[in-house]
């Protein structure tokens, strides 16, 4: 018994393995999917949920950007953080709008992925189709008139602060963002309620990767096969990467998609049957 002690005393004192860090591209599955943002107050308080966590979680959001189905974002971080980043936003952003849908949207519909960045070229590439994302979805102006996105940050004049948090009531600020979390009061939100993304996104590091205007713009124009090549990786599920809970939802999802029953509501014929096609 005793012969054990110094290996479980090494075990105790050896050092935990780092986490590597890396860029990861970190959204939610779009494909087939109700809207997760309908009005003009629920995209308001989703980007002011994630400013919010951009002050819990150790990652740096490098890009964002909210669409009616699914949101894109990539951020700087461990994969554990940034998986977790993904899906605390989810369900910050479910857990909140519910409370004013007369029908709530069912969280087991959406499964987050955050998928590793390998190269400069790859993040060039997934950070420029992030932001013209808006233009892929029938948006009609330059994306930096977007307004649900980090677009209007990069190369641009710095955005004119508006009225700072700590000038602002608890009442008045939970009325205005349509949240209540601490949020640092040297924070500045716009005339409708939203917390400024300069605050929060590390948008010169994105200047810095591109290192120019005109890289910046090359990579806007990339050539449309490999626009094509993203958005059937984003369209897909990544089932290795979720756990067996998501899982679950995205196959019970699926069923109801295709037949109108959950898979709990089946026999084991139908479920065969149903996992054949």
């Amino acid at each position: 018994m005793f012969a054990t002690i110094p290996w479980i005393i090494q075990l105790c004192t050896a050092p935990w393995p780092i986490m590597k860090k890396g860029y990861y591209h970190v959204y939610s599955f779009g494909e087939d999917t109700p809207k997760l943002l309908i009005i003009e107050r629920e995209f308001i308080v989703a980007m002011n949920i994630l400013a919010y966590c951009s002050t819990v979680f150790n990652c740096r959001i490098l890009v964002f950007i909210f669409m009616n189905s699914h949101f894109h974002l990539v951020l700087y971080g461990t994969e554990e953080e940034c998986r977790a980043f993904g899906n605390k936003l989810m369900k910050m952003i479910l857990h909140r709008i519910n409370r004013d849908r007369a029908q709530p949207y069912d969280f087991r519909r959406i499964a987050i992925s955050a998928d590793l960045i390998e190269d400069k070229e790859a993040l060039m590439s997934i950070i420029t189709y992030d932001v013209r994302n808006s233009i892929e979805a029938g948006f009609r102006l330059d994306p930096r008139f977007y307004k649900w996105s980090s677009a209007a940050l990069y190369f641009a004049p710095e955005a004119a602060d508006g009225k700072r948090l700590d000038q602002m009531s608890v009442r008045m600020k939970a009325s205005v963002l349509g949240i209540n979390y601490d949020l640092p009061g040297g924070w500045t939100v716009d005339a409708d309620g939203v917390i400024l993304p300069k605050h929060y996104v590390d948008y010169k590091e994105v200047e810095s990767v591109f290192g120019s205007i005109k890289a910046y713009i090359a990579f806007m124009y990339m050539k449309k096969d490999r626009i094509l090549e993203l958005n059937k990786r984003c369209s897909k599920v990544n089932f290795q990467a979720l756990s067996d809970m998501e899982l679950a939802g995205v196959a019970d999802a699926m069923a109801r998609r295709m037949t109108g029953r959950s898979v709990a509501n089946m026999d084991i014929v139908n479920r065969i049957s149903l996992a054949q096609k």
